[in-house]
């Protein structure tokens, strides 16, 4: 039986402190008053649908207690591990945050301040392998309305919680453009980058946690075959 949890939200004010910041609104503008859709500018039914779930722009109500970052990076084939419907919260190491692709999902903008920001999911420091990465994105509707509650959600500030333990929140998404550069679905693979297909995206929440910071420093092994535009 899936487990639900209702939650409240908690918001990240950076640099490195936690904050409870204003809720975001329930719907939220697109940013900067940009025509792109919410399906983005796609030409494909399953791609359109895909970057519905891309732009969702509420956040959920409720989150599934049986996903973790353990269970998304378990093995084997996982395109029914779980459902696009799911809210989900979880505990892991930032490895890294980068500026996503130029993609149909934000009408190709090559701006960073209307392109997804990628943050790199690990277990610990003691892996870090490509494959053992799950990959969360803040989305530029999020971006956006966290900037209206004086919150920077650019991937620049977010760029500082690189070795930090976070708690993140917010939906499921099976990106099936990246099943065959996902270990999980493509197995030994070569220039594999991530472990799975599935990822939070979007983030509705980041809270940084208490532990000590990892020394993110020592982590060099790039994003080999790491390609996002669509």
């Amino acid at each position: 039986m899936t487990m639900l949890r209702p939650y409240g939200f908690l918001v990240l004010g950076l640099l490195l402190t936690c904050s409870h910041g204003s809720n975001p609104p329930a719907a939220l503008a697109p940013p900067n008053s940009s025509p792109c859709g919410l399906s983005g500018d796609a030409v494909s039914s399953d791609v359109q649908t895909l970057n519905l779930g891309k732009n969702r722009d509420t956040a959920p109500s409720a989150v599934n207690l049986g996903i973790s970052l353990p269970t998304m990076l378990q093995t084997g084939n996982d395109i029914m591990r779980f459902s696009t419907t799911d809210g989900v919260e979880l505990e892991a190491v930032v490895y890294d945050v980068l500026v996503g692709g130029v993609e149909t999902a934000n009408c190709h903008a090559t701006d960073a301040a209307n392109r997804d920001t990628h943050i790199e999911l690990v277990l610990d420091g003691s892996h870090t392998a490509p494959a053992q990465r799950i990959i969360s994105e803040v989305t530029p509707r999020w971006r956006a309305a966290m900037a209206g509650a004086g919150i920077d959600w650019s991937t620049t500030s977010l760029a500082a919680l690189k070795g930090r333990h976070v708690r993140l929140r917010g939906w499921m998404l099976y990106d099936f453009e990246h099943s065959g550069a996902s270990e999980n679905t493509a197995p030994g693979k070569a220039g594999n980058w991530r472990a799975s297909a599935w990822e939070i995206h979007p983030i509705t929440s980041i809270t940084v946690l208490p532990n000590a910071p990892l020394d993110a420093s020592r982590w060099n092994d790039g994003h080999p075959g790491e390609d996002e535009s669509e």
